[in-house]
């Protein structure tokens, strides 16, 4: 009997507190002190600040103890951003952290359009930005409306990506990026005027061997660079001068 009631009693200490909470939140949330009066935003290099606040879409009754997902869900709609953080500051004070999506390359839509690493296509204001990016080489467009370029291109984006991360300072010489006919990577510099062949997901030890060929043939004949330089074969590198043939 003993245990039926403490186990009676233990139930309804439990759905008060329950129906304590839930009134205190509501009670909370419509508390005036905690409206929002002002929002840091962080990581934001591209996007204005101004237009992160604009899209979670606050209303003069909004609280810090609103739901911050449907705030990040707005947030995350937009072209350019991610992700983003939304965290409290008392008394009525947020700070948004956005996670911007960085353009890597300029695609073909059919004009030239940033895109980021993922193959997303990005809105950066190109007379407020200045955009030194590789040229994507290819035919193929994404739909109008949408977001992501096709398969083939997003590729070629991601192996921008990979040289980014491998060699930087070979992809800040790069000018375009294209497919070549038995489906290798050509990666066309501009000074000197040369053109990498090579397979997909090439390590950064082969890029190395690659630069190192270029510049031995440079000054071999520094006034006849290569045109080529081919590293499509395991454990070969091919410096070819085409109009030698």
């Amino acid at each position: 009997m003993r245990r039926d009631l403490r186990i009676l009693l233990g139930t309804l200490v439990c759905g008060g507190a329950l129906l304590v909470y839930e009134h205190g939140k509501e009670t909370v949330v419509d508390m005036q002190t905690f409206r929002v009066q002002n929002v840091d935003v962080r990581g934001v290099n591209l996007v204005d600040r101004d237009e992160v606040v604009a899209l979670l879409a606050l209303e003069p009754t909004s609280s810090i103890w609103n739901d911050a997902d449907i705030w990040i869900d707005r947030l995350e709609r937009h072209p350019m951003i991610k992700g983003a953080e939304i965290s409290r500051r008392f008394p009525g004070g947020l700070t948004v952290s956005v996670t911007e999506r960085r353009p890597v390359a300029l695609a073909p839509t059919p004009t030239l359009e940033p895109i980021d690493v993922e193959g997303y296509r990005l809105t950066v204001d190109p007379s407020r930005h200045r955009l030194d990016l590789p040229v994507l080489s290819t035919d193929v467009t994404p739909a109008r409306d949408a977001r992501l370029v096709p398969a083939e291109v997003r590729a070629l984006a991601a192996e921008v990506g990979r040289m980014m991360s491998a060699d930087t300072a070979f992809l800040q010489r790069v000018s375009e990026l294209g497919w070549s006919e038995d489906g290798m990577l050509r990666v066309r510099w501009t000074e000197p005027p040369v053109d990498f062949l090579l397979p997909a997901g090439a390590p950064a030890g082969r890029l190395r061997e690659g630069l190192a060929a270029l510049a031995d043939a440079v000054g071999r004949r520094p006034t006849d660079p290569p045109e080529e330089i081919d590293l499509r074969f395991a454990d070969q590198v091919v410096v070819r001068r085409t109009r030698d043939k």
